[in-house]
């Protein structure tokens, strides 16, 4: 609604703006200002996704202790990440809005490449308190001796030094051939980019498979997860597991999408932040081979 009086053109802009306030709608912008909504930036849509997610990683974490828990938390975490993911057709275009704008801003800063390093700078810090923890607890004389039906055991003579190098050699070389499988992609040759990723594939399947029977001959001498080493070994090692399984099925994914050439050199971005993801779970396996099994 405008009152229409005769005033100067600075008076009857103030009555149009208070008359769209009275009516609860959005005042009218000045003129000049935002014309054509070229400097507007559209937030995206607050999603409950990553408290989901949040939710879900904590009955995980709990499902170390009882399992019962794991798949109920692997289904809320699943779930909050599908609610993060899909996004109506408007979300879509504000979010699109939204990098156009950051990238007028921040000229030469690829978005996506800028959100996996923010979100491996918080993994540093998660799996950091996971590792002094466990640092912590070994310095600990119970650490080293648990009570099993067959004896006072040490548990770190159960691990299996040779089998677990084994393992770290091929998580190292699943990295190796990610690396060499975008470098095949950026050369636009599809199918030695779609083996390698096929051959990232089976080896971290395999590092999980022995992970698990590492796990197994544990359980079976009575190193349980009630114990100060079961405690801080399952926990820490089982997160990392988890990061590789998730890290697997977003594989999956990337190799169908890869098979329905999605990707080439003008579009590796998706493989690219695989990539970034996959060497910091390498990276961190170092460092959990060093402090668990070396030191």
């Amino acid at each position: 609604m405008t009152e229409e009086v005769t005033a100067p053109e600075g008076e009857v802009r103030v009555a149009e703006v208070e008359a769209g306030h009275a009516n609860g709608g959005p005042a009218p912008a000045a003129q000049g200002e935002h014309e054509g909504h070229e400097d507007a930036i559209v937030l995206p849509q607050p999603t409950i996704g990553p408290l989901i997610v949040g939710f879900g990683a904590t009955v995980l974490a709990a499902g170390l202790l009882v399992p019962l828990l794991l798949p109920v938390g692997a289904i809320i975490t699943l779930a909050g990440v599908w609610v993060m993911t899909s996004r109506s057709r408007a979300q879509l275009e504000a979010d699109h809005h939204l990098e156009e704008e950051t990238r007028r801003i921040l000229p030469g800063v690829e978005l996506p490449k800028l959100g996996m390093w923010v979100f491996l700078a918080s993994e540093v810090m998660f799996f950091a308190a996971l590792i002094s923890t466990f640092i912590l607890f070994k310095t600990r004389p119970a650490f080293s001796a648990v009570a099993t039906e067959h004896g006072v055991i040490d548990p770190m003579a159960v691990l299996n030094l040779p089998l677990v190098t084994l393992n770290t050699f091929l998580l190292l070389a699943s990295s190796f051939a990610v690396a060499s499988g975008l470098a095949a992609l950026n050369q636009d040759r599809q199918k030695p980019f779609r083996r390698l990723l096929i051959v990232t594939l089976i080896l971290g399947a395999i590092f999980l498979a022995i992970q698990g029977y590492e796990w197994y001959e544990l359980l079976h001498e009575g190193v349980t997860p009630d114990t100060l080493f079961g405690t801080a070994f399952f926990t820490t090692t089982g997160f990392h597991g988890l990061h590789v399984f998730l890290g697997l099925v977003a594989l999956v994914y990337l190799l169908v999408r890869a098979y329905r050439g999605a990707y080439s050199s003008r579009n590796p971005m998706g493989i690219e932040l695989f990539g970034l993801y996959w060497h910091f779970v390498d990276v961190v396996w170092i460092v959990l081979f060093t402090v668990i099994y070396l030191i």
